[in-house]
């Protein structure tokens, strides 16, 4: 669910973390809250690192629809043989999509520069935004956002591996 970008940009809700756990807990919290505004800025910033190469930005321009279609205008979780897609997958789906379209467009350093620029941006404003004023629905808190994507809180599953 996108959020308000008023939300998202509000200025007195920006702070110095405590403390590296306080900074960590602002980070998971917020990548799971704001996750499609992010999602947005980060499309956004490779986009514009495109202007001088209108092939790539037809190719984006093109992925994009396919965001606006299964990402950002969607209701409804996807199925897809049966089987509902979480919206992470959906997420990590169509992130390696866009890079290896642009990628094979032949502008693979912009990409990872304008990437390179999207995770420090989105990973400033996560960390100095606090989260005492977000709320997660009842749906996100079941599905843990990011929170069991990006953390390390759930246990190690035991491995089974003999050298043989």
């Amino acid at each position: 669910m996108r959020r308000p970008w008023r939300e998202l940009l509000d200025l007195s809700s920006f702070s110095l973390p405590d403390s590296y756990a306080d900074a960590m807990s602002r980070l998971r919290r917020n990548l799971s809250y704001f996750r499609v505004n992010y999602a947005l800025v980060m499309l956004i910033i490779v986009f514009l690192s495109l202007i001088y190469h209108p092939v790539s930005m037809i190719v984006f321009l093109a992925v994009f629809v396919a965001w606006f279609f299964l990402y950002f205008s969607r209701d409804e979780p996807i199925v897809f043989f049966n089987r509902t897609l979480d919206d992470r997958v959906v997420l990590v789906a169509l992130s390696l999509i866009t890079v290896i379209a642009l990628v094979l467009t032949h502008v693979g350093l912009n990409v990872l520069v304008s990437l390179i620029i999207g995770v420090v941006v989105v990973g400033l404003h996560a960390v100095f935004r606090v989260t005492q004023d977000l709320f997660l629905d009842e749906q996100e808190v079941a599905e843990g956002g990011l929170l069991s994507v990006v953390s390390g809180d759930q246990p190690m599953r035991p491995t089974t591996y003999t050298r043989g």
